[in-house]
Parts: C-alpha cells; sequence; structure tokens
C-alpha cells in the first residue's frame, strides 16, 4: 500500500478540495474544448493559425497539456506556485510545437499536415516527456520543496497513469453509449443525432468535458486508485521471475555468439527486441520494488536469485548499443536511431544502476530509487533538449546525413553495399529531401550548391535531382542503363552477357516499372539451367526481387519476374552462397494440375 502519510494526506486533500475541484475541472474543460475546436476548423478552413504551422503546433502543444495539467492539480488552484508551474510548462510546450512547425514540418503542399507522420512521434514524445515531468511537479506542491522523497514520487507518478487511463476509458465509454443512441434512432428512420455526434463543433467540446469529469470522480476516490494499483503491482512483480528466467538464458546464448558478431563489426543482432527486454526486466523490478517500503516483495530464494541476475541487464544493454553504433557508422544517424540511442542510454543506466544496487546488503534492490530519480531527470532533460534545436533527432540525422551526402562515391558504396551511381537513387540525399524536415532541406540546398571538381559536381547534381522530387517514389533522374548493367556481379565467377542480353537487360531498366525495384540495392546476376534444356537462363536479382530472362535463338527475352524480401544480413549471406558456388536448379516435388487453362500448385505443409 501506499505510505499512509501519503495516503492519508491525498484523502485530506481530496476530501476538502473535491467541492471545489468540479467547477475549476469543468470550465478548463470547456475552454479546452472549444480550443481544440478553433484549431480545428483553422485546419479544416485553412486559415490562421493553421496556415502557420509554427503557429498551429505551439497553439495545439498549449491545448493539450496545460489543460489537463491543471485539472489533474485542480487541489491546488489557490495556490500561486502553482500557476507559476503551469506557465513555465505552457511556455515550454509552446515552444515545442513551435519549433517542430518551423525547423521540422516541410509545407510543400497547401495544407502542410496532411501525410505529415512526424506529428504522431511528436505526441508521443510531448506525452512521455509530460507524464515523467509531472510527478515532481506534483511532489513540489505536496511537500514545498524539490528534492521531495522516493515514495511521494512513486504514488503521484502511478496515481496519475491509473487516473488517466481510467478517464480515457470513461471517455470512451461515454462515446460508445452515444453509438448506440445514435443506431437506435437510426433505425427508426431518424439521422438527427448521428448527425450531430459527427460534428466537430459537438465532439470537442463534449469530449473535453466528459474527460475532465471522469478527471474528478477518478481523482476524488483515492483509496480505489490505490487498491488497483496494489493489485496490479502484485501480479505484475512475480512475472519478474519469468522474465528473468528469458534473460538468463538469452544472455547465455548471446554471450556464446558476442566474440562472432564483435569480429565480424556487422549487426548481427538487433537492438529493438533487446531495449525490449531491459524494459521488461526494470519495469517488473520496479512492480516488487515499489516505493521502497517493502521489505521482502520476494520470498527469500527468489528474492536472491533475482538479485544474481539483474546484472545480466548491463550485457544486453551495451549488446544493444554497440548494434546501434554499428548500424549507424554504416548508414549514418536516422530520426529513428537517434530516439533509439537515447532509450539504450537509459537502458544501460537502469542496468548499470541496478546491478550496483545489487551489492547494497541493507534490503532488497535497496537503491533502485535512486537509480530511478537519476534516470528519470535525465530522460526528463534529454527529451526536453530532443524537442528543441538543441538535441533535435531531425537536426542531428541532418547533419550525419549530410556528412555521409559527401563521402566519396567508393566510400558510400562500400559502407552500406547499395549502389551509388551519378544521377541515381542516393539513401543520403533521399533522406534529406524527405524525412529530416526543414534541418534536412536546408543541408539539401547547401550540397545543390556545392563546388569544385568531379566529385562535387556529381554531388551537386544528385542533391538538385532530390530537391526536385515531389513525392517519395519519385524517380530522381533518368537511369543509367550502361551503369547498371555494369554493376551486376555474375555469378559463377567467369561468366559474362552478350551483347543481346545487356540490351535487353537495359531496356527493363529503362522501363521504370522493371527497373525502380532494383536500382537501390546491390544486384546479383545468376546464369543457371531453370528448365532442364541445357541453355542457360539469366536471373538478376537483389534485396527486393529479380527478373528472369532466356534466350529464345539469338534473343533474349524476359519470362518471368519475382519478389523477395531480404534483410542485410540475409542478403549477405545469399551473396556468400552466390560466392561459394552454393546455387542449383531444383525441380518442385509436386508436378502442377491443369484444369483448362488453370493450373493449380500443389504447396507441401512444412
Amino acid at each position: 500500500m501506499l505510505p499512509e502519510v501519503i495516503q492519508g494526506k491525498a484523502m485530506e486533500d481530496a476530501t476538502r478540495t473535491a467541492g471545489r475541484s468540479l467547477p475549476f475541472i469543468l470550465i478548463v474543460a470547456v475552454l479546452q474544448g472549444w480550443a481544440l475546436y478553433g484549431l480545428h476548423h483553422a485546419l479544416v478552413d485553412r486559415h490562421w493559425p493553421a496556415t502557420q504551422p509554427a503557429w498551429q503546433l505551439a497553439f495545439y502543444g498549449v491545448a493539450l497539456f496545460v489543460p489537463v495539467t491543471l485539472q489533474l492539480l485542480a487541489g491546488f488552484a489557490r495556490r500561486r506556485d502553482l500557476w507559476t508551474i503551469v506557465a513555465v510548462v505552457g511556455a515550454a510546450y509552446f515552444y515545442f510545437g513551435w519549433h517542430h512547425g518551423s525547423a521540422v514540418l516541410v509545407a510543400d503542399g497547401v495544407d502542410p499536415f496532411v501525410n505529415e507522420d512526424g506529428l504522431f512521434a511528436l505526441g508521443i514524445e510531448a506525452c512521455v516527456l509530460w507524464l515523467m515531468l509531472l510527478p515532481f511537479l506534483q511532489a513540489r506542491l505536496l511537500s514545498g520543496r524539490w528534492n521531495a522523497d522516493y515514495p511521494t514520487l512513486f504514488a503521484s507518478a502511478w496515481h496519475n497513469v491509473l487516473v488517466l487511463a481510467e478517464g480515457a476509458l470513461f471517455t470512451g465509454l461515454f462515446w460508445l453509449l452515444l453509438a448506440l443512441w445514435a443506431a437506435l434512432f437510426h433505425m427508426l428512420g431518424i439521422d438527427f443525432f448521428r448527425d450531430l455526434f459527427r460534428e466537430p463543433i459537438f465532439v470537442y467540446p463534449v469530449t473535453a468535458l466528459t474527460f475532465g469529469i471522469a478527471l474528478h470522480l477518478i481523482g476524488s476516490i483515492d483509496r480505489l486508485t490505490s487498491v488497483v494499483l496494489e493489485q496490479i503491482l502484485n501480479v505484475l512483480k512475480w512475472l519478474a521471475i519469468v522474465a528473468g528466467v528469458i534473460l538468463t538464458l538469452f544472455t547465455l546464448a548471446l554471450v556464446v555468439k558476442l566474440p562472432g558478431l564483435l569480429a565480424s563489426g556487422e549487426r548481427a543482432i538487433g537492438a529493438v527486441w533487446l531495449l525490449w527486454l531491459v524494459a521488461v526486466m526494470v519495469l517488473l523490478l520496479n512492480a516488487a520494488y515499489r516505493d521502497g517500503t517493502v521489505a521482502r516483495p520476494y520470498p527469500r530464494a527468489i528474492a536472491q536469485m533475482l538479485r544474481w541476475i539483474v546484472p545480466l541487464t548491463v550485457i544486453v544493454a551495451l549488446t544493444a548499443l554497440y548494434a546501434l553504433t554499428v548500424r549507424a557508422s554504416h548508414f549514418g544517424l536516422t530520426v529513428e536511431r537517434v530516439w533509439a540511442f537515447i532509450v539504450a542510454g537509459a537502458a544501460t543506466m537502469y542496468a548499470v544502476g541496478y546491478s550496483m544496487a545489487v551489492f547494497d546488503r541493507t534490503g532488497w534492490l535497496a537503491r533502485l530509487s535512486r537509480v530511478n530519480v537519476v534516470v528519470a531527470l535525465a530522460l526528463i532533460a534529454t527529451l526536453a533538449c530532443a524537442l528543441t534545436p538543441i538535441l533535435s533527432p531531425h537536426r542531428l540525422a541532418a547533419s550525419s546525413q549530410f556528412r555521409r551526402a559527401q563521402l566519396p562515391l567508393e566510400s558510400v558504396s562500400s559502407s552500406n553495399g547499395r549502389l551509388q551511381r551519378d544521377g541515381w537513387q542516393s539513401t543520403p540525399f533521399q533522406y534529406l529531401r524527405f524525412q529530416a524536415g526543414r534541418y534536412g532541406l536546408q543541408r539539401l540546398h547547401m550540397l545543390a550548391e556545392i563546388e569544385g571538381g568531379t566529385e562535387a559536381a556529381r554531388i551537386s547534381k544528385a542533391a538538385r535531382n532530390a530537391l526536385a522530387q515531389k513525392n517519395r517514389g519519385d524517380a530522381i533522374a533518368p537511369i543509367d542503363p550502361d551503369a547498371y548493367v555494369e554493376s551486376v556481379q555474375l555469378f559463377p565467377e567467369g561468366r559474362s552477357m552478350d551483347v543481346g542480353l545487356q540490351e535487353v537487360l537495359k531496356q527493363a531498366v529503362q522501363a521504370r516499372g522493371e527497373g525502380l525495384a532494383m536500382i537501390d540495392s546491390e544486384v546479383a546476376g545468376v546464369f543457371i539451367d531453370l528448365d532442364d534444356d541445357g541453355a542457360d537462363e539469366f536471373v538478376v536479382m537483389n534485396q527486393y526481387g529479380g527478373l528472369t530472362f532466356a534466350q529464345r535463338g539469338t534473343r533474349w527475352e524476359k519470362i518471368g519476374r519475382f519478389y523477395g524480401s531480404y534483410d542485410e544480413a540475409s542478403w549477405r549471406a545469399l551473396l556468400r552462397h552466390l560466392e561459394n558456388g552454393r546455387f542449383e536448379a531444383i525441380a518442385p516435388p509436386w508436378k502442377e494440375l491443369q484444369i483448362g487453362e488453370r493450373r493449380v500448385r500443389v504447396v507441401p505443409e512444412s
């Protein structure tokens, strides 16, 4: 259970302020609903502030986070320090939105918000920062000091999550009832309610008001929230045993493979699942540790087992960090990799901190609370900087891809295994054009104006081609068929393409529907007899599929195509097999059944 002092104070505050908080919450909810409707109206009718994305996103930042902050802290509405805190939070989120709208969002079309996939990520980042910051603000209001004790932070953090989740559930159920209401009257031919419930002028104010009421109802029953939290943590803590077994077995297997991974210098393992493993372990350990007041969360044997399993997270976290580093060194930073490095850094801090806590004999992982606070503060600072130019992932990615774009052609090709010919699709230029926001466009314009020699001319031309694109799938320049044919790696070794085969392959490359799927990767060409007629067919392929050609008399013809999807490691393994001559044509185990003009192919079950 929560500490009696904290719980008692929370109950006392809730009882004393329940009556006064509801009018305040309702006023804030009404203002939020109409503010969101106004911003929606601006987007639909394309008038200010939607015509200036920086203002629009800045206002969204304030309209989404400031009202909910006030509603959760409504019990302190008469305190001056609350309004100071809310003003600072509002100013920060106003600037976060302003930065994204002015430095990241690219307004190419009439509506800059159409197909802007970065807005969802921005919302997630802003929410995570807000959820991490809020307990420190609540602890400051409760205790009157910033260095509040861990039980207060713990209680506030979990209380916020539960109240918000239950409030969202309440609001969702409310809208399900409205949907039922509309459906029932629709059966009678009355569509007034269905039309009304779809109107934005109804949706935004009513949703905000319903959510505000839900926060008040749930927040005023603090004892119920504490019971729900107690039940959730009691269940979760036992899953730590299963997670510990998985961590142990996986780490043992990883240690066996690790020397080979380090020697190869390649990313042969994905970092995402490693980070998930560390994150799950951290969550479940905290479910057992709670606020640090539980002396014995497990029987002695289980507690000791988990204590010595915890240091294994260091190996997993550092391996994830290594995998990300190798990937970034080969392909440069992207927005996703910057966030992955932030997560990996936090995972490493947790792993190292928790491992050090193992050696504290004053209690079961007694220093977990100190580690949690330090990592939380570090993440708050990092996330806040990441939403500004200081540590913007878009700015860091743009700078990294800008440097890669200026590397010599041979260096780029060998580092990422992708074809980089003059006038062909070039990954760094494409990334700067479409995925690094305005930071990327600024770097791309700089590349387009670069001068001085053959290499500079190639870079400038590729940058201008990328700038000319309107959509990611557009061709950036005519494909050079001669360069494409020269780039094909032929197998078996010693084979060559005759003039006829070269010409038909060039025609396929120039026919965009055939060639576009094959120009952004290494290309392999295999001579092999596929139909047992004594003459070799020619298969040209890359990571995404390929084409098959057969010789009919003196002419080569395209006879088919196939699709594939290989990740980098699988493609490398396939090339090694080709180089070692480990390929052959195999007849299907079952003949095809022909019925009239249709054929039925039997696919054996594995």
